[in-house]
């Protein structure tokens, strides 16, 4: 994953592992936006306040006079952080810190960053949207799971184990738990949908 220019919106989730790609990723990219409460969290860990802190602020006592409110009953800080990125035409997006916590909170997020065509990055792997044809790198070997919200999408797939060539998708997560037989992953689908590839790192976890 190329950093040069990368904005990165750090959830209020798991806070990325020392060590691990995502931690990496957080310290290497141009810029930060923190989605409220995760702005606590990034001070605690770094001494500092990141870049950009977006949301309605209610999980900070003390918010920094350079914290965006931005409230809305339909929107959450994620959608709000995203947006946030979109105005200032910020598009080579990655999320961290999405998962973990609150279950409800995970499924809004991985719903959330789908929607708005934007990857996912957690300890544990990497959250691929893809809508027509991508290829993918993996590790030969690695967990791959497919996650296809429409049941009318049409998915053909190389490098798979198990090849996604007419899979009817009568759930969201019936391809998931494939893996892959090769080292590229070519897919196309006729809607979006998101591939996640698990990571065979094992970052170390400090709090």
């Amino acid at each position: 994953m190329k950093v040069k220019n990368l904005t990165v919106v750090l959830a209020d989730g798991d806070f990325p592992r020392r060590g691990g790609k995502a931690w990496e990723v957080l310290l290497a990219a141009k810029r930060v936006i923190a989605c409220d409460g995760a702005a606590a969290a990034y001070k605690r860990r770094f001494s500092r306040w990141p870049d950009y802190i977006v949301g309605d602020l209610d999980s900070l006592s003390s918010p920094p006079d350079f914290a965006i409110e931005m409230s809305s009953d339909e929107e959450n800080d994620l959608s709000k952080a995203l947006s946030f990125c979109r105005a200032h035409l910020w598009n080579d997006i990655v999320i961290v810190g999405a998962t973990g916590k609150r279950e409800d909170h995970t499924i809004a997020n991985i719903f959330i960053a789908l929607d708005a065509s934007v990857p996912i990055l957690t300890d544990c792997g990497v959250f691929h949207p893809v809508e027509g044809e991508a290829v993918l790198r993996a590790e030969k070997g690695t967990g791959v799971s497919v996650f296809a919200p429409s049941p009318t999408t049409q998915m053909t797939s190389k490098g798979l184990v198990w090849p996604l060539d007419g899979v009817k998708f009568k759930n969201f997560y019936c391809a998931a738990s494939n893996r892959a037989s090769s080292t590229k992953i070519s897919l196309t689908s006729s809607e979006r949908v998101f591939v996640f590839i698990a990571s065979k790192e094992k970052a170390r976890r400090k709090k």
